[in-house]
């Protein structure tokens, strides 16, 4: 079986809200040996996040950070259109943009402006309808039960408040209840069969009180379970603060487990769903010598970590920090995604700039796919330059 794996990119450094904007794809043909990557950036927009294809593999939308709907073609990469949503409502927060959509058919998908969901047509982005109020802070990632009547979507932190919530959106009736959870969390991902989702923690500190640009929170994390239909906890799990659970991504879901990703920490993490107790960990941190090759992305991330950390008052959480990524200057992974038969399993192994493919479930490595450096895209980056592309959240489907 082949298949497509595509990751949104942000460019190099650690902020990716305020970065490039484009999407790579991994042409994936396993039993031929063949792993075909490829890179298009886009001009005009900025802070590329996320990627989502509708059902039909080909249309594709490139979540970003400045207000812009974008979409592409999934076989090309080529642009096919664009539209501004500040016609509807300019954006109260910096990080405040359609990161994240949910598509409902080939034609029809739901994203967040301002406090409600809006339902768009492709054939007519001009005219979307309000269906209604999402009731959280910020929205942030967005998926779809498996029965189709629920969206679940995490929420960001605003105002100097942290969100601790997740919201629960009934396409029926078209009203939306809050879960209240004891820490924040962005991302979740969805059980195939069942109207339940599983929700990792993201746990950030503020700079003087503002989220823009946030330092990481050396707290424990959780794994939530949440059922749809009750808008409730069912079961979580605690992760002490000194095991590597901090910062998250993409969530894979199967029927027997989750598996995450730890950004900050570079880790992988699993969880069996049967006991729901019980974390393992795929390390990804670079050996030494990885490290030492890949110097530029420890510099780049080391200054820019000194830009946003306001150094002396606020050492400790620069400390704390390098206690998360356990000393290494190199960040992790962020796209994630399982093939459609379950026989691999896909990394965009973001500090690395590479796609690690796992057999699974085994978990061993059976292969890595480099990808060229930024600077073949930008005249103006030179050979020193922070070489990443900036991968972010990702999405797997098989080859139309």
């Amino acid at each position: 079986m082949s298949f497509d794996f595509f990751i949104a990119l942000d460019g190099h450094g650690l902020n990716g809200f305020e970065g490039y904007a484009g999407v790579a794809r991994l042409r994936c043909d396993p039993e031929r040996g063949t792993w075909q990557p490829e890179v298009k950036f886009f001009d005009g927009v900025a802070g590329g996040h996320a990627v989502q294809l509708a059902p039909g593999g080909t249309i594709g939308f490139l979540g970003n950070l400045s207000q812009q709907l974008v979409f592409f073609d999934p076989r090309t990469l080529r642009e096919v259109t664009r539209l501004s949503t500040l016609k509807f409502r300019a954006p109260k927060l910096f990080y405040e943009s359609q990161t994240h959509v949910v598509w409902l058919d080939d034609e029809h998908f739901v994203t967040a402006i301002g406090p409600e969901l809006w339902k768009f047509t492709l054939a007519d982005l001009e005219h979307p309808e309000p269906i209604g109020a999402h009731g959280v802070t910020l929205p942030h990632a967005i998926k779809r039960s498996p029965s189709g009547r629920y969206l679940f979507y995490g929420a960001m932190d605003v105002d100097h408040t942290f969100a601790n919530q997740v919201g629960v959106f009934d396409l029926q009736t078209g009203t939306s209840r809050i879960v209240a959870l004891p820490a924040t969390a962005w991302h979740l991902g969805v059980h195939p069969t069942r109207d339940v989702c599983y929700v990792p923690t993201q746990r950030c500190l503020p700079q003087d009180g503002d989220f823009t640009e946030y330092a990481i929170a050396h707290f424990k994390n959780y794994l939530f379970e949440i059922d749809g239909a009750s808008a409730s906890v069912t079961r979580h799990l605690a992760i002490p603060k000194d095991l590597p659970g901090a910062l998250t991504s993409d969530v894979v879901v199967t029927e027997d487990e989750v598996l995450y990703n730890c950004c900050a920490s570079g880790v992988l993490a699993r969880v069996a769903l049967a006991d729901f107790q019980h974390v393992s960990w795929i390390n990804e941190r670079p050996p030494a010598r990885e490290q030492l090759r890949s110097w530029r992305v420890g510099v780049a991330n080391l200054v820019e970590s000194l830009a946003r950390v306001n150094l002396p008052d606020a050492t400790h959480w620069f400390v704390k920090a390098i206690r998360i990524a356990g000393g290494s200057a190199i960040d992790g992974s962020y796209g994630l995604g399982l093939s459609p038969d379950h026989r691999y399993l896909l990394s965009a192994h973001r500090g690395l700039n590479e796609v690690i493919v796992y057999r699974y479930p085994s978990m061993t490595v059976h292969t890595r796919v480099r990808f060229p450096p930024i600077s073949e895209f930008y005249a103006h980056l030179g050979r020193f330059d922070d070489p990443r592309l900036g991968f972010h959240h990702a999405t797997i489907r098989e080859t139309v």
